[in-house]
């Protein structure tokens, strides 16, 4: 996703930030697609503070998959979206969720999401959280499915998908956005 923003308005310099702006560009995506599930669920989930939960969660896989790859910074385009065999973001998602949270390091660079990493392994948990938890879990891994789904198919499990197509149909998608703003939304 080069030259992605943040919401600080300023370009990613790290990988974890790299990450961070995956997330927050999937769940933008699924919003202005308009592909969320109209559910209680979803609308609790998707607005704070579960919101950046679901973001750091999507981040933590996303980093994952870069560090086995040994992708940094911009590196993150190559990471795969969706993959055979379970591989990929929406594999790691339903096979290793917490242990992505988990294994990204307490660092300087890795600083902002920290203490929403912590409430996503705390509630993970305790028994008193695994509703949030599994609540937020479970909204993360539909909307990675509906993005994987719309950048590489119905059956999107089974072609390797890199981040990079994702970024492809998400800067369509805003393009066709600001055409629309511009001219309108009227059908002529």
């Amino acid at each position: 996703m080069t030259g992605a923003e943040q919401d600080q308005g300023r370009a990613p310099e790290s990988t974890w930030e790299f990450c961070l702006s995956w997330g927050t560009a999937m769940i933008d995506y699924v919003e202005k697609a308009g592909r969320t599930v109209p559910t209680e669920e979803w609308t609790l989930t998707l607005t704070e503070p579960d919101r950046l939960l679901v973001n750091v969660l999507l981040a933590a896989v996303i980093y994952q998959q870069a560090s086995t790859s040994a992708l940094v910074g911009e590196g993150t385009n190559d990471v795969a979206l969706c993959a055979p065999q379970g591989r990929g973001v929406t594999g790691l998602l339903t096979r290793q969720a917490l242990a992505c949270v988990q294994g990204v390091p307490d660092q300087e660079s890795t600083e902002r999401g920290r203490a929403e990493r912590i409430v996503l392994a705390e509630h993970a948990g305790r028994l008193d959280g695994r509703d949030r938890w599994e609540r937020v879990l479970r909204v993360t891994c539909e909307l990675a499915a509906v993005v994987a789904r719309d950048t590489a198919g119905q059956r999107y499990w089974e072609y390797e998908t890199p981040l990079r197509a994702f970024g492809a149909v998400y800067r369509r998608l805003l393009q066709h956005r600001a055409a629309a703003d511009v001219l309108g939304d009227h059908d002529y």
